[in-house]
């Protein structure tokens, strides 16, 4: 009898088969005679990966007629359904379904915190099984954050096989965020919102955010940083790549889901969404594929987050910001006073000055209409110019920087004035200290 198993890793089940022939070393040719030796000698046999084995029809045949003559029992672990047809028409086709919950107890005996076991074993996702059992021996040699960090680094070299995905790592948590503390306030609440405890708390299974704001006030770092929170990988998908692939971009999409949800759970960033739905050229292909990706949003059961970033809401097709698509839609406005002196804090500090050397009140008033990226980048030309004379950043040399640049805010009033408006009772603030009505004053 010839059974077929599907599986997602045949190398891990097939470990324990009493008549497991191995490839190790050997041709297609020497592992086809181990076979037709095997079967000739009424044993079992099973082979892992046997879609790789029959290069022709020929000794698919030729095996068939023997494995009908015999009473041996073969099995063919196999993760791919591409074996010739006059083995599949006989054979018994089984499914495989195996659970991460058989590593359960190993990854309990590990000497972490509750939480941190959870992390490590919603992380598993994905890994072939044959890899686990070696993995937890190795994260039991090291500290709970560096077995964390390990694993994600480990999930993450998994993901960059895929082409169509950019993993994106950075180590900077939420603390390198200045201001927008109504983002950070909801980011860090939903921590544990993917865990089965919170399906049976009666919680749904978050679906994704879309921050909207001005160029250079902190979206991409905030999709960053989430990653980081909630202990995920992120990775990043260019949709403009996509069309340059000379593949459909619908199918190309939905490979790239498709190996997302295979190692959930992720956040999934998508980074100046407007850009790649105003495709005017790609007209109905991009029709198609935003009917998918909506329809994939509404529906999906995996804990894929996804985090959309744009900076121009008039070009987002209406249909996208429906209640439902997201879980909270946030505007991010340029900071305020008091988040511009947090920012100047942040930067100068990651740069190993003390701000306290500082006037941060002067400079954060100097800086009305400054985003974010900007007042970094005054901090990086302050240090530019102290280095060049071989001097020590001074609050002279920064305001002097200060006083050379014009912020985009001056060029993009309009485009500003809009979003403002249209985030008026369609959006959350970000910042949660100001009401959006308080930006039209003045």
């Amino acid at each position: 009898m010839l059974k077929i198993v599907m599986c997602n890793d045949p190398v891990f089940s097939i470990r324990e088969h009493p008549g497991k022939i191995e490839w190790s070393g050997l041709t297609r040719e020497a592992v086809l005679e181990k076979l037709f030796n095997a079967v000739k000698s009424n044993k079992p046999a099973a082979l892992a990966y046997a879609e790789h084995l029959f290069s022709d029809e020929v000794s698919a045949l030729a095996f068939f007629e023997l494995i009908s003559k015999t009473d041996s029992d073969v099995t063919f672990f196999c993760k791919e359904m591409d074996l010739p047809a006059v083995l599949t028409r006989y054979a018994v086709i089984e499914p495989e379904k195996l659970e991460l919950t058989i590593f359960a107890g190993k990854i309990k005996a590990l000497p972490f915190s509750d939480n941190g076991k959870k992390t490590i074993f919603e992380n598993f996702k994905g890994f072939p099984f044959s890899r686990i059992d070696g993995i937890i021996e190795e994260l039991a040699q090291l500290k709970e954050d560096e077995a964390v960090a390990l694993l994600l680094e480990k999930k993450r070299s998994l993901l960059r096989q895929n082409e169509i995905l950019e993993v994106v790592h950075i180590d900077d948590g939420i603390d390198q965020i200045g201001g927008l503390n109504e983002l950070k306030k909801w980011i860090i609440e939903r921590k544990g919102n993917f865990s089965q405890d919170a399906r049976d708390f009666g919680i749904p299974m978050p679906k994704g955010m879309l921050m909207l704001g001005v160029q250079g006030c902190g979206k991409s770092l905030t999709a960053k940083v989430i990653a980081n929170i909630w202990n995920f990988p992120l990775v990043r998908l260019d949709f403009i790549n996509l069309f340059r692939k000379g593949r459909s971009v619908e199918e190309l999409l939905k490979d790239a889901i498709a190996t997302l949800e295979g190692f959930a759970p992720v956040v999934l960033w998508i980074d100046e969404l407007e850009k790649a739905l105003s495709q005017e050229s790609e007209g109905a292909e991009i029709r198609r594929v935003l009917g998918w990706l909506m329809t994939w949003m509404q529906e999906k059961k995996e804990p894929v987050f996804l985090v959309a970033t744009a900076n121009k809401v008039s070009l987002l097709p209406p249909e996208l910001l429906r209640k439902g698509r997201f879980d909270e839609i946030f505007f991010v406005d340029l900071p305020s006073k008091s988040e511009r002196e947090e920012i100047f804090k942040i930067h100068l500090s990651k740069r190993h000055r003390k701000w306290e050397n500082f006037d941060v009140d002067k400079l954060a008033g100097d800086t009305e209409s400054f985003s974010g990226a900007e007042i970094e980048q005054i901090v990086v030309d302050g240090l530019i110019t102290a280095y060049s004379k071989n001097l020590q950043l001074n609050q002279k040399m920064i305001e002097e920087v200060l006083r050379r640049t014009v912020p985009l805010s001056k060029t993009y009033e309009e485009s500003i004035k809009e979003l403002r408006l249209w985030s008026r009772n369609r959006a959350r603030n970000a910042s949660g200290n100001r009401r959006i009505e308080s930006f039209f004053e003045g």
